[in-house]
């Protein structure tokens, strides 16, 4: 009887052996897939690109083993963070603020967890080919911080690829929104891809020079144009559900 009860406890300390084993892999991979997020979203080793632009902050960074470096924009918008974050999750916008986009099709609406998932096609000059890529992206407001974080990457498996398009490999991109004191929003966009294939420099130097300004004056002009049309703020669309969002926490702002 008692090497039994010897057997059963050494049986259950094995299986949790086993088990704390199986949480410290899953951790292991957890970290690994999320670290090239990481890596360039982390505020270390940028590189202020626009000196003459005191408007919009143009940072790059390099990523290890990759061509082109990740871009991060900074500057401020002077409108409602609810008329801004309707019009960076509707699909149909979405080609007349990104200069490089051409086609984008809402896939999947946002569904309880704050996900949703959206198919792109570029837009570049001949000869340069045409890439797609479905992006998953999710809408998270922190009350503590009193920040929005929008966070799109690529997802595999969801569209078969075509001939006539590269399929994109691997794309990032997070918005973080903050309220300022002056009643303005304080943006942060950080943006990396991997295009595939072959891409000429000039056109990675064009789109780091030129597509930042382009993008946030189309926004500001579509984000105007939507705030006077005054549409109901959907909190279900943008955040999934409902009770995520808090007007009146925003309205109180925090300044970072």
């Amino acid at each position: 009887m008692e090497n039994k009860v010897q057997q059963d406890s050494m049986m259950n300390e094995s299986a949790g052996r086993r088990l704390m084993n199986l949480r410290q892999f899953i951790l292991i991979v957890l970290l690994a897939f999320s670290l090239p997020a990481l890596a360039y979203v982390s505020d270390d080793d940028w590189e202020l690109h626009s000196k003459k632009n005191k408007e919009i902050q143009v940072y790059t960074k390099a990523v290890e083993g990759q061509p082109i470096r990740a871009i991060k924009a900074v500057t401020n918008l002077d409108v409602s963070i609810e008329t801004l974050l309707t019009v960076l999750s509707d699909a149909e916008l979405v080609p007349e603020w990104i200069p490089v986009i051409g086609t984008a099709v809402l896939l999947q609406d946002t569904d309880p967890d704050g996900v949703s998932m959206m198919y792109m096609v570029t837009r570049f000059p001949w000869p340069v080919r045409s890439r797609d890529v479905v992006v998953k992206t999710i809408i998270e407001y922190d009350k503590s911080s009193n920040t929005v974080y929008m966070e799109s990457s690529d997802i595999a498996g969801v569209m078969d690829k075509t001939r006539k398009k590269i399929r994109i490999p691997a794309t990032f991109t997070r918005w973080k929104i903050s309220p300022l004191d002056s009643g303005e929003l304080h943006v942060e966009l950080t943006t990396h891809s991997d295009p595939g294939g072959w891409f000429p420099k000039w056109l990675v130097n064009m789109i780091m020079k030129s597509t930042p300004k382009q993008m946030f004056a189309k926004l500001q002009t579509i984000v105007a144009e939507e705030q006077e049309r005054d549409r109901p703020f959907d909190e279900v669309f943008v955040f999934g559900k409902k009770g995520v969002w808090d007007s009146e926490t925003w309205d109180r702002g925090l300044s970072p």
